[in-house]
């Protein structure tokens, strides 16, 4: 299928073809093919206004950057690739974040360069950078910059020819661009291009902390299979285990107060692709990021491999009985939260959403009822600890306390309970 569009510079109008080839697989591989007017001798090629924005990295280095405001999220994008980069083969795919509320995405391509690790970048809110299109625009902008510079020379053109160097990458920008203004004029439906992610028949929590201001409150990991995805260097003072749970910790909360402080976004989630060692595969990782407590000055940070909808509902099961604990504002004691860490211990170890949930549904005033379980037990957190352990988190509880409203929604049987507050 051959299709046109009809760009427009400041004195030529220019024609593009872009055609669309579908192989079994359903992913669609545009082929752009330029086919402008002859321009005048002095005539502007490129320009430095785009419908996105556009970023190249070169050993942490931002070395080309569409729009000077864009280096603060490119920092951003060094700091979580740093991250991605202690998995084993671990790449920097996408940041999900939001700007006043209004959704974002930051698409990474990550490549070697003469040993050195070089990174693509596109970004721009989810209406100019389509969802079920995103792939494709990011894997566009990768082969446009590699048809005009060959990768092992991107350095050296960089050095020698800076003037040159940008040219050539607004360049390859434009072309995208041509292509992005393609994608929302199409009148075909998206499901005839969508491209799907790999779907999880099962949603797997590796970790969840809870940080603020760059410093971490509480966390805890869940199974030992995080671990063996991490490149862990040897001590023989710390087991393996504690060695990821600080790393991830530290970089979790570093990575959401450097978006907040420097770049002026929040994140709401970042994903890394990387090779499963045992089949092979390419798999993902991903870390969903959740404003709460007191004046959202917190973050509920879950590392997970699965669907983001299903980390939603737990998250928004379990808020209540978190927001027990985080509805004080931060005073540097971390004593505070001791209970907080009770909590997270409460969780199973081997941590697998919705895959307990029994045959037959129970009401969830009558399994609260039968169970004397509940959001409002955690105000009994400190009879329970002078008797001994807290008891064992009922993943039941969770999945049970959430019907579907007549529109369909979710909502939380909860709402409407007391509030009761305990002091830390």
């Amino acid at each position: 299928m051959l299709r046109a569009i009809c760009v427009y510079g400041k004195n030529k109008a220019y024609m593009y073809f872009l055609r669309a080839r579908s192989n079994l697989s359903t992913k669609v591989v545009w082929q752009m093919e330029e086919k402008p007017p002859v321009l005048d001798e002095g005539a502007p090629q490129t320009v430095d206004v785009h419908l996105v924005n556009y970023g190249v990295i070169l050993d942490q280095e931002i070395i080309f950057m569409s729009n000077e405001k864009f280096e603060p999220l490119l920092q951003v994008v060094n700091y979580t690739n740093s991250f991605a980069m202690n998995i084993n083969d671990g790449r920097l795919y996408k940041i999900r974040h939001e700007i006043n509320d209004k959704p974002f995405t930051t698409l990474v391509q990550a490549r070697v360069a003469n040993e050195k690790t070089l990174m693509y970048v596109v970004s721009g809110s989810d209406e100019k950078l389509p969802p079920h299109f995103q792939q494709q625009i990011i894997e566009n902008f990768t082969k446009e910059i590699e048809e005009t510079l060959p990768i092992k020379r991107i350095e050296k053109l960089y050095q020698e020819k800076l003037d040159e160097f940008t040219r050539k990458l607004h360049r390859a920008a434009d072309k995208v661009d041509q292509g992005i203004s393609l994608i929302h004029d199409m009148q075909e439906s998206d499901d005839d291009f969508l491209v799907t992610e790999a779907d999880y028949s099962l949603t797997r929590i590796h970790y969840i902390g809870v940080s603020t201001a760059g410093v971490p409150v509480r966390n805890r990991l869940y199974g030992k299979e995080l671990v063996s995805m991490f490149k862990i260097p040897r001590n023989e003072n710390l087991p393996p285990d504690e060695i990821v749970r600080s790393l991830i910790s530290a970089q979790f909360s570093a990575i959401i107060n450097s978006s907040l402080v420097q770049a002026g976004t929040r994140i709401t989630e970042v994903t890394i692709n990387y090779t499963n060692i045992e089949s092979m595969e390419p798999t993902q990782l991903k870390i969903a990021f959740f404003p709460m407590g007191f004046l959202k000055q917190y973050t509920l940070e879950v590392c997970f491999q699965g669907k983001r909808e299903e980390i939603e509902g737990f998250m928004i099961a379990c808020q209540p009985m978190l927001d027990k604990y985080l509805h004080v504002q931060f005073r540097g004691n971390l004593k505070d939260f001791e209970q907080l860490a009770d909590v997270l211990a409460t969780f199973p170890e081997k941590f697998d959403l919705f895959e307990q949930i029994p045959d037959e549904f129970v009401q969830p005033s009558d399994h609260v009822e039968k169970t004397g379980a509940g959001v409002n037990d955690v105000q009994n957190d400190h009879e329970k600890k002078a008797d001994g352990k807290i008891s064992d988190f009922d993943m039941n509880a969770i999945t049970l306390n959430f019907q579907e409203d007549e529109t369909g929604d979710m909502k939380d049987n909860h709402e409407e309970e007391g509030d009761d507050e305990i002091d830390t």
